[in-house]
């Protein structure tokens, strides 16, 4: 059973005037008292309320005498209605009598207008009203039109904007403080953010014509500091230098130089950082800080490590504690070096050196108030020059000019490494010529001996190839390192007896104090020379 609305029909015949009540179907609706009564007023046709809601509660069809005259003809009709919101045109369709008209589109229209509706009409639900009459039944014939919502404009970041300072435990259950994620590295050119422009919304309108907006879109725009422009479609923010990017209160910020308080358990260890490092406080023990360019440090580096592709500076020294250590590929520049070890890829200056391990491609100044370079072993291409060196207490200190420390590096690691290929070329020789003299005697040996004598002897091969090549690249370097005869080493305060200085390939022990004094390289042996 098809669910259908109960609906009513009048009926004018023999001079009355009667209606009928249809009762719903399946799911459809009851009639309302209300909706007759109305209808009856509309027409001046007369009833009994009482037994009018006797045949509207009934449920089974009824048929009521109404009035005892008829004369007029009832055709089919339209009441309209607009919605609360005015979005939508509501029709409801009243049976025609007996010879009665049927509503036309024409007609539906004209309701329309009359209503003051300028929204046009659904022909389509109408059709599908003609097609199955349903009176006393809801049919939206025109609809309002909702405004199209607009897009806000966002931006996607191309950057972790989500740095976390959380450490990380290991399996062992230990937490590890020194590798945070607490920097973001950025490089020229770089893409930084997208932005994605917002879209308008259209107007919509109701049924009666007023204007519906839509809700206004949010507009994007980047919002960013130095150091980077923005496309010229204005869609893509890049970055104009290598350095560090982040993201404070919806700001972009690029910087060259990474400013930092201290690196310890809030940082972690720096690693590999593309750019300039300011470290305001203190690099603190066990940690690390690396960057390609140059790194000041403020305060103080503890046990700690510092490279830099750059220079290095330290405004208030170094106190290594035995490990730490700073290299640099330019210059080094530190209030103090104390049980560190120091590398510098052109010059180190300085106030003073205690038991350190200090390498200079070039020179080496310790000056200041104190000026002392006593023990460890100082090293420079060219000049070391300090108010004093060595000390009167007999600590082992030793100064190196003359020598490329690059060269004499690579000079000691030849030198070990021959130690190591003449030993293996002993332990293996032996072994091959035994098993000569085993096969001139007839002597068979397995498929697994043999593949070992062949591993061996290609090792031999190797170790002696590769001794070769050593002793050649050593004697090349033992000439250029002996040809630096002009090398100095400067005091101009005390030299202390006991220290080992040492121009190019040449060494010599003080054997006594020495004052205000220059040693350089004369004759092939270590003498005093003029200050000037």
């Amino acid at each position: 059973m098809a669910d259908r609305n109960a609906y009513f029909k009048l009926s004018l015949d023999n001079n009355v005037t009667s209606i009928t009540i249809y009762p719903a179907e399946g799911k459809g609706k009851e009639l309302e008292l209300s909706e007759v009564e109305e209808y009856l007023k509309r027409k001046r046709i007369e009833y009994s309320a009482t037994m009018l809601r006797g045949a509207v509660y009934s449920s089974t069809e009824k048929t009521l005498e109404l009035q005892k005259k008829a004369g007029f003809i009832v055709n089919e009709e339209t009441a309209v209605r607009i919605s609360e919101d005015r979005m939508s045109v509501i029709f409801r369709f009243y049976p025609p009598a007996e010879g009665g008209s049927l509503v036309t589109e024409d007609e539906v229209k004209g309701d329309l207008k009359a209503a003051g509706v300028t929204t046009e009409l659904d022909k389509e639900a109408f059709h599908a009203f003609e097609a199955d009459r349903q009176y006393c039944t809801d049919y939206v014939l025109s609809r309002g039109k909702l405004p199209e919502e607009g897009k806000d404009g966002s931006i996607e970041y191309l950057f972790n904007t989500d740095l976390s300072v959380k450490p990380t435990v290991n399996p062992d259950g230990s937490v590890d403080f020194f590798h945070l994620n607490t920097i973001c590295t950025v490089a020229a050119g770089q893409e930084l953010a997208k932005l994605t422009p917002e879209i308008p919304g259209k107007p919509g309108c109701d049924v009666l014509g007023d204007q519906l907006q839509p809700r206004e879109v949010k507009v994007a725009k980047f919002k960013y500091g130095r150091n980077m422009h923005v496309s010229e479609d204005g869609l893509t923010l890049i970055s104009e230098v290598d350095g560090h990017v982040s993201l404070t209160d919806g700001t972009v910020f690029v910087s060259g130089v990474l400013e930092l308080n201290d690196i310890g358990p809030a940082t972690g260890n720096i690693d590999n950082y593309d750019g300039n490092l300011l470290i305001k406080g203190n690099v603190e023990t066990g940690f690390s800080v690396k960057a390609t360019g140059d790194i000041e440090v403020r305060g103080v580096v503890e046990g700690a490590t510092v490279e830099a592709g750059g220079e290095v500076t330290v405004a208030r020294g170094v106190n290594g504690m035995g490990r730490g250590s700073i290299k640099a590929g330019k210059n080094v520049i530190v209030k103090y070096i104390e049980n560190a070890t120091v590398n510098a890829g052109n010059y180190v200056q300085t106030e003073c050196i205690l038991n350190s391990t200090v390498t200079a491609k070039t020179n080496i100044t310790v000056e200041g108030k104190k000026g002392f370079i006593t023990g460890g072993t100082v090293r420079a291409g060219q000049t070391i020059q300090a108010k004093t060196i060595g000390s009167d207490m007999g600590s082992d200190t030793t100064l190196e000019v003359g020598v490329d420390p690059e060269k004499k590096a690579r000079l000691l690691a030849l030198n070990k490494n021959n130690e190591e290929l003449s030993s293996n070329i002993k332990r293996i020789q032996p072994v091959l010529v035994a098993m000569k003299q085993r096969i001139s005697k007839g002597e068979k040996f397995t498929k697994e001996q043999v593949q070992q004598a062949q591993v061996l002897s290609a090792n031999l091969a190797k170790s002696q190839t590769q001794l070769k090549e050593n002793l050649e690249e050593i004697q090349k370097l033992t000439e250029e390192l002996a040809e630096n005869d002009r090398a100095i080493i400067s005091v101009e305060g005390m030299a202390y007896a006991g220290t080992k200085v040492s121009i190019g390939d040449t060494s010599a022990v003080l054997k006594k104090n020495y004052s205000y004094c220059r040693f350089g390289k004369k004759k092939g042996e270590i003498s005093m020379l003029p200050m000037h």
